[in-house]
């Protein structure tokens, strides 16, 4: 009987033994990745993982899926990096087994994509949670890819909605301006009045003209199709210009309705339609007014007042 209970506890001692070899052994850093591509600016994802709406959905993912393991602590510990024109972001989560995770979103713009990339070590003790919690590595991927995807679906969503404020009537003062003007699709509508309000700049500092504000864009005439518009840039008086193309004008101001769009140009056609549908009755004066508020890098928080002048 003594000799059974020594074998047995021979056993045991050698199958401890060998468990805690077995749990020594294993590796001490964890990590992995996953890539996806982009359709939209690097900033926008940027600004809405810093957002607190981005960090909400860690709480609801949380809720959702159960992921107990994660401790809400992380929202007021990130971390945010910019490094050598990678733009990085990165989360430092602690976990109830005591480690830290680790989850960095790396952004490289010029091959439009994300990385999502996640990394943790662990000491002696915390093995012994990952030996027996198997399913933690499964959780932790399938919590990258529902973080992922869930990023770009609501950045998307974003660029995807239209969004505008009607601000009512409004008083337009008297102003003078250079201008030059054109016809583009509402496609090439954007891209052909940058270049035209580039040249309204070059042409006002080569000639020392006066000038105040940022270009702005008057349109004489709106369709389904084509936009005929005027580049323009204000000046303190009216100048004579030698100019074939660009041409000093007067706009008298007066009485108007004005509408706010918010966000890239993709949408802009509807926005004007919206201010179109809320004349009520009053009679339209040309020329429409544009002024673009893109001082932004965001294409997401560009705010482009559109003002329709009325009799």
């Amino acid at each position: 009987m003594l000799k059974l209970l020594q074998t047995l506890l021979g056993v045991f001692f050698f199958g401890f033994c060998l468990f805690i070899l077995v749990i020594k052994n294993h590796p001490s850093d964890y990590h992995f990745s996953i890539e996806q591509e982009i359709d939209y600016p690097v900033i926008s994802y940027l600004e809405y993982l810093y957002s607190r709406q981005g960090r909400m959905y860690w709480k609801q993912n949380n809720d959702q899926k159960n992921f107990e393991r994660f401790d809400d602590l992380f929202f007021e510990q990130q971390i945010r990096l910019i490094k050598k024109g990678a733009q990085i972001v990165e989360f430092s989560i602690p976990t109830k087994a005591g480690f830290k995770l680790y989850e960095k979103w790396l952004f490289t713009p010029k091959k439009k994509t994300i990385q999502l990339h996640y990394e943790f070590k662990l000491n002696f003790k915390e093995k012994f949670f990952l030996f027996f919690e198997a399913t933690f590595i499964d959780q932790l991927r399938e919590l990258a890819s529902s973080r992922l995807n869930a990023t770009l679906y609501t950045v998307e969503q974003q660029f995807r909605t239209h969004r505008w404020e009607y601000m009512g009537e409004q008083l337009q003062d008297l102003t003078y301006y250079i201008a030059s003007e054109g016809k583009s699709s509402w496609q090439n509508l954007s891209s052909d009045v940058k270049t035209a309000q580039a040249d309204l700049l070059t042409f006002a500092k080569e000639n020392k003209l006066i000038t105040a504000g940022d270009p702005w864009v008057l349109y004489p005439i709106l369709s389904n199709d084509n936009v005929f518009w005027r580049a323009a840039l204000k000046t303190d008086r009216f100048y004579s210009t030698n100019s074939t193309s660009i041409k000093c004008r007067r706009y008298k101001g007066g009485k108007s309705i004005a509408l706010t769009h918010f966000g890239d140009s993709t949408y802009l056609k509807d926005s004007w339609q919206v201010l179109l549908d809320s004349l009520q009755g009053n009679l339209q004066a040309y020329p429409a007014i544009q002024l673009n508020q893109q001082s932004a890098e965001n294409p997401l928080k560009w705010e482009t007042q559109l003002i329709l002048p009325i009799q």
